[in-house]
């Protein structure tokens, strides 16, 4: 099929079409109410000038005035009927592209924020003064028509012009279009290093960086700036020759009126005509070659959207499943980072049965957040499965999926909103019974009373209360335990809790699985450890050891007791050296 024709975007603006159709008939009568126009001071020239009859004079007055009038309200209606138009289509796809981005960022190529851009540029200019341009442009032709009425000598000087208006202004697109795609790719590049310099602002000031940061930021918006001034720049000269015509095609009027004068062929009051007709019917084309950059940006976005929503319509629909009651098989699995062409995890399985919990232990590096992200489906599986409740999780909907996973990543952050919206996951339909079973449920009442708004303080954002690492992962597990998920991933949850915060969480994990669900624990602390019904030993992506816990502790050397007694010690697989 043809990609053209198949182009999710432009069946978007096909099914706009009954109202685009409209304002395209809409523009034919635009030029005959300019032309109207333009006759009727030649008519106040010729008649009025000659007969001094003031009843002549008003009524050609108000004639002018209406038709002026009616021009004017049409073009008011065609600005704000393409302005709703745009916002339909706003409306439609808006949602769909953050939904994508967010979810499946492998199609556009770009980042949230220049998707959002990129809808903002399409709709511009599918609702804006642009396309209203290119319409104009098509019925200028009617213009050359009227011309050719007149005298075909003015007919063949404005067929002329506007063909040399249409190959400098295709000459102008492809003479810049490079330009403004570096300058775009540099632009998106500032922004996206910016953002990550703000999200990391606390530590960048404290350690000294933020000049430096600076300046790697301004060098990349500096780049943007020139490949877009160099844009500009071309576009100017090739545009200097168009607009010298332009501003000289009074005298190449009044030159050739002159001569046709002089053969008897015209009136003098005709130019006035004429030239108020050559100005209206280059006007839309001016306006293409002036604003082409901006018609060259809708064009690139539009192509990065098509993409985006390609990719959204090639995405197979999952069929809706029952909750999972089974156990979670891992076989085989392989995988790692997307950006990574080594797998981090080889090989790697086993079995979790519900009210079970399996610690996941090993030296820094060894994969075993990389494990977690990949059960979670945070990345994709390469090779092997993952099956929970008998079925494959890539047959289930992603957001079914999530309603039965609770997880806590290793850096926790906050959306903007209550301390009780982000428990309850940004629920609409979350009621307080549920929030507050999971705040029991993780035991956080502690810092609830603490909050001076309890569960309204604000979180996340430039104005949101600030938790300590702790707090924040507490938190995150109120939020992972909430609505009673199956499946509960914690990835190192007690990296920031004190010894009673980590008891806890231990007394949560059992809570978990006392309710039949299947818990993952990361951890190098073998206090958390203690917890656990079944350990699973990875080094360098590959199971060395698993079984219960008291037969794993009973291989390292270093922890003979199944629950070590004292301060948490780390668990250094690294030197212990487990074998398989």
């Amino acid at each position: 099929m043809n990609p053209v024709l198949s182009s999710p975007l432009l069946a978007i603006v096909r099914s706009l079409s009954f109202g685009y159709l409209n304002l395209f008939a809409f523009g034919f009568f635009f030029p005959f109410l300019f032309m109207a126009m333009s006759v009727i001071p030649m008519g106040i020239i010729e008649r009025v000038g000659t007969s001094r009859n003031a009843s002549t004079l008003a009524t050609l007055v108000i004639i002018a005035l209406v038709v002026t009038a009616t021009y004017t309200v049409m073009e008011v209606i065609r600005a704000q009927v393409l302005e709703r138009m745009g916002t339909v289509i706003d409306q439609r796809l808006t949602k769909i592209c953050f939904d994508a981005f967010n979810r499946e960022k492998k199609h556009a190529g770009g980042s949230p924020t220049q998707a959002l851009a990129d809808l903002q540029t399409t709709r511009r200019f599918l609702g804006g003064p642009s396309l209203s341009a290119l319409i104009d442009a098509f019925w200028s032709p009617l213009f050359v028509i009227a011309m050719f009425f007149i005298n075909a000598a003015f007919g063949f000087l404005i067929l002329g012009l506007l063909a040399f208006s249409a190959v400098m202004s295709v000459a102008t697109h492809y003479w810049v279009a490079d330009h403004l795609k570096a300058a775009q790719r540099l632009d998106g590049e500032a922004n996206e290093f910016g953002l990550a310099v703000s999200r990391n602002a606390e530590t960048v000031r404290v350690m000294g960086m933020l000049p430096w940061l600076t300046e790697r930021w301004y060098q990349l918006h500096r780049d943007g700036l020139g490949w877009r001034g160099l844009a500009q720049h071309r576009a100017a000269q090739i545009g200097l020759v168009p607009r010298m015509v332009q501003n000289g095609q009074m005298v190449i009027v009044y030159g050739l009126g002159g001569v046709l004068f002089l053969e008897g062929q015209i009136h003098l009051s005709v130019l006035f005509v004429v030239l108020m007709i050559m100005m209206r019917a280059q006007g839309p084309l001016q306006h293409i070659i002036a604003n082409w950059s901006s018609i060259q940006s809708f064009w690139l976005a539009a192509r990065r959207l098509d993409a985006l929503l390609r990719g959204i319509e090639a995405t197979p629909r999952p069929m809706a499943l029952p909750a999972p009651t089974g156990a979670l098989v891992v076989s085989r699995l392989v995988g790692g980072p997307p950006d990574m062409d080594k797998p981090v995890v080889n090989d790697v399985s086993f079995t979790l049965r519900p009210g079970r919990i399996l610690g996941i232990v090993g030296p820094s590096g060894a994969g075993k957040s990389c494990l977690s992200r990949l059960i979670v489906g945070i990345w994709k599986v390469r090779r092997g499965t993952i099956v929970f409740g008998e079925q494959d999780l890539l047959h289930w909907d992603p957001d079914e999926l999530g309603r039965h996973i609770g997880y806590v990543p290793q850096d926790v952050e906050f959306l903007p909103g209550t301390l009780a919206e982000n428990i309850a996951r940004f629920d609409p339909a979350a009621t307080s019974e549920k929030i507050l079973a999971a705040v029991e449920l993780a035991g956080i009442h502690d810092i609830v009373r603490g909050l001076s708004d309890g569960y309204a303080t604000r979180l996340g954002g430039p104005g949101g209360h600030t938790l300590s690492g702790g707090q924040r992962q507490r938190v995150a597990l109120a939020r992972a335990v909430y609505g009673s998920p199956r499946l509960v991933v914690l990835d190192e949850p007690n990296s920031n809790l004190d010894a009673g915060a980590e008891q806890v969480l231990g007394r949560t994990m059992q809570r978990l699985r006392d309710d039949g669900a299947a818990v993952i624990v990361v951890s190098h602390r073998v206090s958390l450890l203690g917890f656990c019904d079944d350990l699973l030993v990875l080094n360098e992506g590959v199971v060395q050891a698993i079984g219960a816990r008291e037969q794993i502790f009973s291989r390292l050397p270093r922890f003979r007791d199944p629950v070590p007694s004292g301060p948490a010690p780390v668990l250094d697989l690294a030197r212990t050296g487990t074998g398989g």
